[in-house]
């Protein structure tokens, strides 16, 4: 069937201005497994965008041949406020600058509303139960007045994702290798599966479910809340949702795109949305870990940042990862504030070398197997 280019008019903010978003449905409409890409809500991450650049040409040969089940759902860049960020010719797109929100941030929990329309209704049927807190999260979204463009875009976006089976919202790091943010009640085979099929060098998992309200994270964390909330009925992890990390800002290229949109076509056949043969499961790089073994490297000072180990490396607690340099301080080797691992695990997050550092500024992350101290009640990303 042809393709479904549709488009979200956003409201204006001011006289003579106008923003939209282009969304493209493949598959039918209603039609299970459904699954919702998105990219460049932080508007100057662009691997994401490249991926599905070269992915919209392989969903729209799959569809015209009859091959996809399901309903997929792409919005190529979904921030256009962001998008129009130029400031000197600097691209921003991370903060709205009105609300001074993350764009990545303060989505919509719906768990509160969704609870006050159906709770009352949910029992043992699993799938009774899916179906109708799908509806009550789409009426409560359809019900909403938002007054301004941000507002508008969260709604309008949320209603295309909200009853989805996967969501996958495409970011990338300043630098970094790929890598993976999830829930805890999504391990057990779909993220895995995720992971594996991008070649993925950590997965992240919060617990019980994200706390901050990122995209992903409000999109998967409905299903956790209310099942945490109605223990006594039969509610699933209905959506996986996940935020995926693919590499660097500066890593947009035709290889990556065509790479990683093969790996997520692969993926798509792997879940059931589009028919074929996906083919043997590649070997997951590293095992899931959670958030909470998550070492984050804060700058103690200020100065600029010199790094010992490429991201991607495999460190062990005590190891050196960067020096903060003290450009003004002629004392050589005393002039450097080295900053250590402070445990065993992946190095898959870094600032860009001979970068700016700032106190409190997060210069590292490292993927590690154990909760650290330091860590204990925190979830989700930290800036």
């Amino acid at each position: 069937m042809p393709v479904s280019k549709n488009k979200i008019q956003l409201p204006s903010m001011t006289p003579g201005t106008t923003r939209s978003i282009a969304w493209l449905r493949f598959g039918k409409a209603g039609a299970r497994p459904k699954c919702y890409f998105q990219a460049a809500i932080h508007a100057n991450e662009l691997p994401g965008a490249m991926a599905l650049h070269h992915l919209l040409p392989l969903l729209a040969d799959a569809d015209r041949a009859g091959r996809i089940r399901g309903e997929v759902i792409v919005v190529p860049t979904v921030n256009p406020i962001g998008q129009s960020q130029l400031v000197g010719n600097n691209h921003l797109g991370r903060y709205d600058l009105l609300s001074r929100d993350n764009f990545n941030r303060n989505w919509l929990d719906l768990a509160a509303a969704v609870a006050d329309r159906i709770g009352a209704e949910l029992g043992r049927d699993a799938a009774a139960n899916v179906d109708s807190i799908r509806t009550a999260a789409g009426a409560t979204l359809k019900a909403m007045r938002p007054l301004n463009e941000l507002q508008t875009l969260r709604v309008e976006v949320m209603k295309l994702s909200i009853d989805a089976d996967i969501v996958l919202d495409l970011h990338c790091d300043m630098e970094a290798v790929l890598h993976v943010f999830t829930s805890v009640r999504d391990l057990g085979g779909a993220v895995q599966e995720l992971a594996a099929d991008l070649g993925a060098l950590a997965t992240l998992y919060n617990e019980p479910y994200p706390e901050a309200l990122t995209f992903s994270g409000v999109n998967g964390a409905l299903w956790a809340r209310l099942a945490e909330r109605f223990p006594a009925a039969a509610i699933p992890q209905a959506c996986l949702s996940t935020t995926v990390e693919l590499r660097s800002q500066h890593d947009v290229s035709h290889a990556l795109g065509e790479s990683d949109a093969r790996n997520l076509y692969r993926y798509l056949v792997r879940r059931g949305v589009i028919a074929g043969r996906a083919g043997p499961l590649p070997r997951l790089k590293s095992a899931p870990t959670p958030i909470s073994g998550m070492d984050v490297g804060y700058c103690p000072r200020r100065g600029f940042l010199v790094y010992h180990l490429a991201a991607g490396a495999k460190v062990n607690k005590g190891t050196a990862i960067c020096d903060i340099i003290d450009p003004a301080d002629p004392r050589g080797p005393k002039a450097r504030k080295q900053m250590l691992a402070r445990t065993d695990g992946i190095l898959f997050s870094r600032k860009r070398n001979g970068g700016l550092a700032w106190p409190g500024m997060v210069a590292f992350r490292i993927a590690g197997a154990r909760p650290l101290a330091h860590r204990k009640g925190m979830s989700g990303l930290d800036d």
